[in-house]
């Protein structure tokens, strides 16, 4: 048999008369000199190569230089056939050193040549679905392929991040407990399969990935021939769907480990010598051994949780292969509509919840903080969804508002409320720092912080800003615009060397509406209002830099991650507008009644720069002139009244020149979600053009009503819980400013809310677009034909009650001192009902706000109301992050989609994510 060994077997024989000899000075061989060209990268030095390596670097005589001449110049079929005719006149084991040589000239490894610095270097270019590929050439494959540093690249290129002293208080977790305690904690079974290499053989079934069904036999294998061996293809499966997303489930083989390579195609010297001596292919092949895919007890089919190794030096690693295919797993969660719903409080301990409807709340991963009508403040335990510790109490009225920081640095919460109130509590504790109890002359309705300031806004028409430490006048923090009032005797701040913590230090006035939603970013406060703009105001500076118009009614929320503002507004409406530009660059249209709350990601801060933004705006304009120039006819002068929901095709365009480009750019996991009075929650994705789309429509009522469905299709007709309260809340007089009116007035004013209510009804029961028409549940029917009679009811009430305006109005003006104020964000999230309406012509008075809260009801109806509390689900707030969305509503019940799906992987990782705008 053939030895396979081709360093002893060069320097045992020496058959050839073109072999050097020993100490011979190696001299360039005139065939590769003259007529083959190295692959780049390939050197031609020959001190690191084996005897066998050498074989031809022999000197010849004139006359066999003579004789090489004139082969050389032979066309390459007869080159061909000359060295076919010289390779059978040699001994076979020449013929495999020949064979051996030329594999080192065809195939050139990397792994194998070029230091890992370098190699890791070329990899770092390979998208995630690349480098698993590449994984599966040999072992230096992948072990190169499945560094850490690479795929830690790769999860940062997503846009994620991740919190390293989450992670290290796990791997410390891991480290106490040793191996077996660390396996135990990645679900790992102790001596984990994956590690026992050649301890058994395995059954095909056994290298497949986890929840992947094993190949059929014999289905990527070749026919076998007599005395030869199967060659096998190993094939990657890394779930790679038909969007190109990467779930990466790891590697699998497709056949048992009969042989290690596929067939190659081999010019026709190759092939006769393989049919002549099958048993040589194996040795022509020993140099590349390399190259040869690993047996399926080498193979890893999934990366695990911990670092290869670092369980057994005792200092567990996260793995980062693993960590980036869990997040693309709970990313996917969201596009499929994969969750579990959750309550606060928890089922089994109603007693912990709230006692009315819920209008703020904020969320990390462990915690929820939530503010109610029933002015307290309470704290949560997302984990065991119970309640933590007592109640906050310290508000007279409704809490409208709140942020608040867990860490211990920070340790604090601040609210505000109907009461005027902005109160800051230590977290930890609960007790109060300092209540500011004159903050606003109105409602506080909405606050934001950061390490320096607090911003405030109020239905008073103004925005304040706080410090939240003790500056010097000389303090940077102090806005330059105040330095001079340190000298001023009429001002507040005359002869202070030291400017308290929670001081005012600025007041900011333009809006001429209640200010709903305010967002601090650097020096920039952007507000929204109900006047229907959005301003952009400069800290230290303290004035006005740019207004935002686009939405046709008031504006009820707003967020800004320093590019591109997102707002909602009670024209059921949720915009984007370049933050820069103050251009509209989409217009998301799928809500029928008030966008109350909304949150954007779009996960491009980290990755993508401001001039690569503007590329693609640049490139956007670009395609919409040459368009114009081909006659196509403009978005805006075509289709009147037609929003662009964030296309890059020109015929969808409605603005150019901007720094952001339609839609507002961001990467392949950007989302928008987004709260209504209609009480859905839509989860937003791009589509295929780059349009905005409803990817998920999410209703509470799954889980209040006890249905178990865990996708709602962005198709599917909207919930029937507005119809089936419509008579209810007919019943009760308009909320807002009803505390001022006669009976007549009221029952106008019911009037009006009733057929409202029946407009609504109707556009609920009309099929969605591209959906069948369906028929009407029992329920459904009842629905309308009770907002028809409550019309009708109202309609008759109206001509008897004029005559009755005494002791009615002045009950329900009694009955509504008696309750605490309720937020104007979304009352005053514009001046006109949220009702859908004709807008108003340019410079038109707009009517007065009809509040959507409901603090202003007629006595004689308190009982209709507490019923239109315990069942509406208007959304007031919601929150994502990257693993849940949580939001309150009108109803009291705070509800949860947790994206993980009851999955502890993805719960962790979740949980570790840091989400960025």
């Amino acid at each position: 048999m053939a030895s396979h060994n081709h360093d002893q077997q060069g320097a045992a024989q020496q058959p050839l008369s073109f072999r050097r000899s020993k100490g011979a000075t190696p001299s360039p061989n005139p065939m590769l000199r003259g007529h083959s060209q190295l692959d780049e990268g390939f050197s031609e030095e020959t001190r690191s190569l084996s005897d066998s390596d050498m074989m031809y670097s022999g000197e010849l005589d004139a006359n066999h230089k003579q004789l090489l001449d004139m082969v050389l110049d032979l066309p390459a079929e007869q080159r061909k056939l000359f060295v076919e005719a010289l390779v059978r006149s040699l001994p076979n084991k020449d013929k495999e050193a020949i064979g051996s040589l030329c594999e080192t000239l065809t195939h050139f490894d990397p792994a194998h040549y070029l230091p890992n610095e370098l190699m890791f270097s070329v990899l770092s270019y390979l998208s995630p679905k690349d480098l698993l590929t590449a994984s599966i050439v040999s072992r230096p494959w992948r072990d190169r392929a499945w560094d850490d540093k690479l795929w830690r690249g790769c999860f940062a290129r997503e846009g994620w991040i991740l919190d390293p002293a989450k992670m290290k208080e796990y791997e410390e977790i891991a480290k106490s407990k040793g191996k077996k305690g660390a396996q135990a904690m990645a679900g790992m079974p102790g001596g984990s399969e994956l590690e026992r290499r050649g301890s058994r053989k395995r059954k095909t079934e056994e290298a497949f990935s986890d929840g992947e069904p094993p190949m059929p036999p014999g289905s990527s294998a070749s026919a076998a021939s007599a005395g030869t061996s199967r060659a096998t293809n190993t094939s990657m499966h890394a779930n790679i769907s038909d969007d190109g997303s990467d779930s990466m489930e790891g590697v699998e083989l497709s056949t048992p480990a009969g042989a290690a390579r596929a067939n190659r195609s081999t010019p026709r010297l190759q092939s006769d010598l393989d049919s002549r001596r099958p048993s040589t292919d194996s040795a022509l092949s020993a140099r590349s051994s390399s190259l040869i895919p690993p047996s399926p007890t080498d193979l890893k089919p999934a990366p695990t949780m911990w670092r290869p190794g670092s369980l057994d030096a005792a200092e567990p690693k996260l793995s980062w292969p693993w960590l980036y295919r869990q997040r693309c797993r709970l990313e996917k969660n969201w596009e499929n509509g994969q969750y579990n719903m959750f309550s606060l409080p928890h089922e089994r301990h109603q007693d912990e919840g709230h006692t009315e409807c819920v209008y703020t709340i904020q969320h990390t991963s462990k915690h929820l903080v939530s503010g109610s009508r029933d002015r307290t403040i309470r704290k949560w335990d997302l984990e065991t969804l119970r309640l933590i510790e007592k109640p906050l109490k310290g508000h007279d009225a409704s809490v409208l508002c709140l942020q608040f920081d867990e860490r211990p640095e920070h340790d604090i919460i601040v609210s505000g409320g109907s009461d005027a109130y902005v109160i800051i509590w230590r977290f930890s504790t609960g007790e109060i720092i300092r209540k500011l109890t004159r903050a606003h002359d109105e409602s506080v309705l909405n606050l934001r912080f950061d390490d320096r300031y607090i911003v405030t806004c109020s239905k008073d028409k103004t925005i304040k800003i706080w410090n939240r430490r003790a500056l010097t006048k000389d303090d940077p923090l102090i806005p330059s615009y105040q330095l001079a009032n340190f000298e001023n005797p009429q001002s507040q701040l005359y002869g202070l060397d030291l400017v308290k913590e929670y001081s005012l230090i600025s007041v900011l006035m333009g809006h001429q509406a209640a200010v709903n939603a305010v967002m601090i970013h650097d020096n920039t406060i952007i507000s929204a209002s109900g006047d229907r703009t959005i301003k952009s105001w400069n800290i230290d500076k303290g004035r006005l830099e740019k207004t935002y118009v686009g939405h046709t009614k008031g504006i009820a929320c707003v967020q800004f991650d320093g590019r591109r503002i997102v707002s909602g507004s009670s024209d059921n409406t949720v915009r984007i507008f370049d933050a820069e530009q103050q251009a509209e660059i989409a217009c998301l249209t799928g809500h029928n009644n008030l966008v109350r709350t909304v949150q954007a990601r779009f996960g491009d801060l980290n990755i993508v720069t401001d001039e690569e933004l503007e590329d693609e705006a640049r490139k956007a304009d670009r395609d919409f002139y040459k368009a114009l120039e081909a006659g196509m006819q403009p978005a805006s002068a075509a289709r009147r009244g037609t929003r662009n929901a964030g296309s890059s095709r020109p015929e969808d365009m409605l603005s150019v020149g901007t720094k952001v480009p339609p839609g507002g750019g961001g990467s392949r996991w950007a989302k928008i979600v987004s709260g209504s009075y209609d009480e859905t929650v839509v989860l937003w994705k791009r589509d295929r053009d780059g349009k905005w789309a409803k990817r998920q429509v999410l209703h509470q009522d799954m889980l209040l009503k006890g249905k178990s469905s865990r996708r709602t299709p962005a198709t599917a007709l909207p919930q029937p819980v507005n119809i089936h309260q419509i008579q209810v809340q007919n019943q009760v007089v308009g909320p807002g400013g009803v505390a001022g009116m006669n009976p007549t007035q009221q029952v106008q004013h019911a009037v009006q809310q009733a057929h409202a209510n029946l407009v609504q009804a109707t556009s609920v029961l009309q099929p969605t677009a591209g959906t069948a028409q369906q028929p009407l549940g029992n329920a459904q029917m009842a629905g309308l034909m009770g907002a028809q009679a409550a019309l009708q009811n109202h309609m008759l009430q109206g001509a008897g009650l004029a005559g009755a305006q005494g002791g009615g109005a002045a009950a329900a003006a009694n009955n509504n001192n008696n309750l605490p104020a309720a937020p104007a964000a979304a009352a005053n999230a514009g001046n006109v009902p949220a009702h859908a309406a004709p807008a108003p012509a340019a410079g038109a008075q707009a009517p007065q706000p009809a509040h959507h809260h409901h603090h202003g009801h007629a006595h004689a109806h308190a009982a209709a109301q507490q019923q239109a509390h315990r069942d509406s689900n208007r959304v007031f707030k919601l929150q994502f992050d990257a693993r849940r969305i949580v939001c309150c509503s009108q109803n009291k019940v705070i509800v949860g989609w947790d994206f993980a799906n009851e999955d502890e992987e993805l719960a962790r990782v979740g949980s570790w994510s840091v989400e960025t705008a």
